[in-house]
C-alpha cells in the first residue's frame, strides 16, 4: 500500500506541475490571443489565487472528514475539466473567468495532495514532501520544453492544454485508496494558530517569487532577450528542471541539516537568481540565473509544508495546511499584479529584481520561524 501511495503522488504532483508548465510556455501565445497587457495578464493571473484561497479552506475540512482516498481523486478530476478553459479565451474577462476555473481545482488539488503527503510522512516516519515536490517541479519541466516544443510547431495553446488535461484525468481515475490518520483530540493552550501564520507568510514570500519567475520568464525572454519561442520556453522550464534537481536533493539536506538552515541558504540563492535574471543581457545570461533560482526556491515549500505536517495533531492536518496555504496563496494574488504593475510603470527587469529583495527577507525571517 505505501508504495502504491508514493506513486500515486508521485504521479498527482507531476500532472499538477505538467500544467503550470505547459501554462508558462503558452503565455506569450495566450497574451495575444486574449489581446491583454502585461497589467491586464497580471490582474487575470490574480483570479487564480482568489479562487483558490476559499476552496482550500472548504478542502482542507474535507481532507480531515473523509481522507485523501476520496477527496484526491476527486480534486485531480476537478482540476482536469478545468486545464482546456484558457486556450478558448479571447479577452480580459474571459481569461480571467477561466483562470477563476483554474483556481478552483488547484485551490483543492494543491490542498489535498501536500495534506495527503504530510500524512504519509506522519504514517510512515519518512521524508516524502521534497520527492513529490520535486515530482512537480518535474512536470513543470516537462509540460514547458513539450509546450514550447509544440509552440514552435504551430499548435495553438488549446491543443496543448487538452493533451495536459486527457494525462491529468488518466491520474485520477487511478489514484489508490489512500489510508488517513486517526483523528486525536487537540490539546489545549497551543500556540499552534500563531506558528501557522508566520508559516503561511514565509509560504506567501516563497510562493510569490516562483510563481513570478516560472510565470514571466519566458516573456523576459521573448520580448525582452529576444529569445524565439522555443527558446522561451525552456525559460520556466529550465526553472522547473532547477527545483526538481534541488527537491530531489531536499530529502538528504533535511536529514543532515536543521530546517532553519536549510530554508536560509536556499532563500539567499533565490535572491541571487533572481538578480541575475533581472540584470541579464542574454538569454544565455537568464537562463543560468533562472536556474539558480531554481535550485534556491527548491526546497522552501517542502521545508514549510513539512514543519506544519510535524506539528499538527492527526485529525487537523487539513485544517492547519489549509490556513497555511490560504494565507500562503496572498503571493500569487499579490504576486501577478505586483510584478504587472511595475512592470507597467517601469520594467519588467525591475520588477523581477525586486523578487530579489523579497528572498533576502526571507532568509532573514526564517530562521525565526523554524528553530526546533
Amino acid at each position: 500500500m505505501r508504495s502504491r501511495e508514493r506513486r500515486g503522488l508521485v504521479l498527482a504532483f507531476l500532472v499538477f506541475g505538467g500544467y503550470w508548465g505547459a501554462w508558462s510556455a503558452t503565455l506569450p501565445a495566450m497574451r495575444r490571443q486574449a489581446g491583454v497587457s502585461d497589467g491586464e495578464l497580471g490582474a487575470a493571473l490574480a483570479a487564480v489565487a482568489v479562487a483558490s484561497v476559499p476552496v482550500m479552506l472548504v478542502t482542507g475540512r474535507l481532507v480531515d472528514r473523509f481522507g485523501p482516498g476520496r477527496t484526491l481523486p476527486a480534486s485531480v478530476l476537478l482540476f482536469a475539466v478545468a486545464v482546456p478553459l484558457p486556450g478558448l479565451t479571447h479577452s480580459f474577462w474571459t481569461l480571467a473567468l477561466a483562470l477563476a476555473a483554474i483556481g478552483v481545482g488547484t485551490g483543492a488539488l494543491d490542498l489535498a495532495i501536500n495534506a495527503a503527503a504530510a500524512g504519509w510522512e506522519r504514517l510512515e516516519g519518512e521524508h516524502l514532501m521534497s520527492l513529490v515536490h520535486a515530482a512537480f517541479s518535474g512536470g513543470v519541466l516537462v509540460g514547458a520544453v513539450l509546450a514550447g516544443v509544440a509552440r514552435q510547431q504551430g499548435a495553438p495553446p488549446l491543443h496543448i492544454l487538452l493533451v495536459v488535461a486527457a494525462f491529468t484525468a488518466l491520474v485520477a481515475v487511478t489514484q489508490p485508496p489512500y489510508r488517513q490518520l486517526t483523528a486525536e483530540p487537540r490539546e489545549r493552550g497551543r500556540r499552534l494558530p500563531m506558528f501557522l501564520i508566520g508559516i503561511g507568510l514565509l509560504t506567501a514570500g516563497a510562493f510569490l517569487c516562483e510563481d513570478a519567475l516560472q510565470s514571466w520568464s519566458s516573456l523576459r525572454l521573448e520580448r525582452g532577450l529576444g529569445a524565439s519561442p522555443a527558446i522561451s520556453g525552456l525559460g520556466p522550464g529550465l526553472f522547473a528542471g532547477s527545483m526538481a534537481v534541488g527537491r530531489l536533493m531536499g530529502g538528504w539536506l533535511s536529514s543532515r541539516y536543521a530546517a532553519a538552515r536549510v530554508f536560509q541558504v536556499a532563500a539567499v540563492v533565490l535572491a541571487a537568481g533572481a538578480v541575475v535574471v533581472a540584470v541579464a543581457g542574454s538569454p544565455l545570461v537568464a537562463l543560468l540565473g533562472l536556474a539558480v533560482a531554481g535550485a534556491g526556491t527548491s526546497v522552501l515549500a517542502p521545508v514549510l509544508y513539512s514543519a506544519v505536517g510535524a506539528r499538527s495533531t492527526p485529525g487537523s492536518q487539513g485544517a492547519d495546511l489549509a490556513t497555511v496555504a490560504g494565507v500562503g496563496y496572498v503571493g500569487f494574488v499579490l504576486g501577478p499584479p505586483v510584478v504587472g504593475a511595475v512592470s507597467a510603470g517601469t520594467s519588467l527587469p525591475v520588477a523581477l529584481g525586486g523578487l530579489g529583495v523579497v528572498a533576502a527577507a526571507l532568509a532573514l525571517t526564517g530562521p525565526l520561524l523554524l528553530r526546533p
